[in-house]
């Protein structure tokens, strides 16, 4: 009997653990918590908030997201230590995992982090740096339920001075009711890919000199207030999705927090990311079509260019704010001989990078990518130059050649020559009429080419039609500078359309 009664009261104890997991969601968002009813909603509460004012200022009437954003939530240090991840996300096989403690806020890279993917999923071309900004400002964010507040500074010295400038400059133009009205005209143009000149001008009705001088003046001063703005019209104790959960689902959560991105399970598409062949690839990109990184990788495995630069085509048309992307596609379209497309592709991978740094550094490597393109280019056209006058050489020296070997042939016909005598002459060799002069004019006719020749007689017109080893590109097209000599032998048959004497059956430039 008092066995009975402990396993009834282990059993007991073991469902009401399980059943302590609860499941709470509005749109991309999952809280996953055993710490108690109060502390879910009201994470989510903020998780949801910053989505919704977000996506006001970017002009969006909704942010999803490539992965349901997942945190995991424990009611303390102790509970949540052995779950504790080593960075504030790790992607899961189907999601992107997060865990923290129900006594303690969550710290601000988390909160940036959630800004990071919105912006990703969702946003225009936007520059690293101004994503950046955006993360810090959201960082601070103070929710109350529908009660929002934005533009609280960060902690003394949290960021170095270049991002503190770039946060002043974005909290001003946020909170600030002069700027704040326009403020989505002027998001608007950024992440249209408008340089931010174009945006202070159409949103703002300034240049960019003046804009940023009010933002230097404005961090100066130092007098920074968060400022009340719209929240999302929601009731967390009714407006949530809530279920609980079996303990097996809670088992596979925390077996993935566990892996920590190393490993997932194999159906799931990161899973068959995994896997990395050209099937499962395909596999992956089915199953989460919103996503880049199959795309990218199938393009590492294609060895057609054209392809290929489909491929990360889409890629960044999922994720344009990912400037590793952009690069990738700028160097499969150099090797396509896409050049102009390239040099649009490596201004976008500039664009969004996170720091002046990898600005500066994607910079040089486009710089070297178009000096090896025009060093290779030039060296393409020597080639050609080098092959078309070798290939013109070899004519020469066929003409040539075959000019001594019938002078040969005829004086061996002759019995040799004897002491003193003469070789005879190629022009005898032909028969015909020779003519001897200043080559001074060539006619280009579509192909047959009109030799002017002018000796201290006459002036003869002959023709050359390029045939038996007769070259008409010998004979440059127009008025000959400067004027060589040149000795014909033409077969003295006239052509009065043409008024040519004859047709050249060989000819010796000099």
């Amino acid at each position: 009997m008092v066995l009975r009664t402990a396993f009834l009261i282990a059993l007991l104890a073991s469902a009401a653990s399980a059943a302590d997991w609860t499941e709470y969601r509005m749109g991309p968002f999952r809280v996953i918590s055993d710490a108690g009813d109060r502390a879910a909603r009201e994470r989510l509460t903020q998780m949801e908030q910053t989505r919704h004012v977000l996506a006001g200022m970017l002009g969006k009437t909704d942010l999803p997201t490539v992965w349901p954003i997942v945190l995991v939530l424990f009611p303390n240090q102790k509970e949540y230590g052995p779950h504790a991840l080593p960075q504030p996300f790790v992607p899961g096989g189907s999601s992107d995992l997060s865990a923290w403690t129900a006594d303690t806020p969550q710290p601000l890279d988390w909160r940036r982090e959630i800004v990071r993917r919105l912006i990703a999923d969702n946003a225009g071309l936007l520059s690293g740096v101004t994503v950046t900004a955006l993360e810090d400002l959201f960082s601070t964010i103070e929710v109350n339920a529908t009660r929002v507040k934005l533009g609280a500074p960060p902690p003394a010295g949290a960021l170095p001075p270049d991002r503190l400038r770039a946060w002043a400059k974005i909290q001003l133009l946020a909170t600030n009711p002069e700027y704040a009205g326009r403020f989505r005209v002027y998001w608007s143009n950024l992440q249209q890919g408008n340089e931010e000149s174009v945006a202070a001008r159409n949103g703002f009705d300034l240049t960019l000199e003046e804009l940023n001088r009010r933002a230097d003046a404005y961090l100066r001063a130092g007098v920074f207030e968060a400022s009340p703005v719209f929240g999302e019209a929601l009731n967390p104790n009714r407006d949530f999705i809530e279920k609980r959960l079996p303990r097996s689902d809670v088992d596979d959560w925390l077996a993935e927090l566990k892996a920590a991105g190393k490993t997932f399970p194999p159906a799931s598409p990161r899973g068959l990311l995994a896997a990395g062949t050209a099937v499962s690839l395909e596999q992956a990109a089915k199953a989460n079509p919103r996503w880049a990184e199959p795309h990218v990788r199938l393009a590492e495995l294609e060895t057609n260019n054209l392809v290929k630069v489909s491929r990360l085509k889409a890629a960044v048309a999922l994720e344009p704010q990912n400037s590793a992307y952009w690069q990738a596609l700028a160097e499969a379209q150099t090797a396509a001989d896409q050049p102009i497309d390239a040099a649009k592709s490596w201004i976008s991978a500039e664009h969004t990078a996170r720091s002046e740094a990898d600005r500066a550094r994607i910079h040089q490597i486009r710089v070297d990518a178009d000096l090896r393109r025009v060093e290779a280019e030039l060296a393409d056209k020597k080639r050609a130059a080098d092959e078309r006058a070798a290939d013109l050489q070899r004519v020469k020296d066929a003409a040539a050649a075959e000019i001594h070997a019938a002078e040969a042939r005829a004086n061996r016909e002759q019995g040799g020559l004897k002491s003193g005598a003469k070789p005879v002459p190629f022009a005898q060799i032909y028969g015909g009429e020779t003519v001897n002069g200043t080559l001074i004019q060539v006619d280009c006719l579509n192909g047959p080419r009109r030799l002017t020749i002018q000796n201290a007689k006459s002036t003869v017109k002959v023709l050359v039609r390029g045939t038996d080893g007769l070259n008409p590109a010998d004979f440059t097209c127009g008025v000959q500078k400067p004027a060589r000599q040149v000795m014909v032998i033409h077969d003295s048959k006239p052509d009065a359309k043409l008024g040519t004497v004859g047709n050249v059956t060989t000819y010796e430039l000099r």
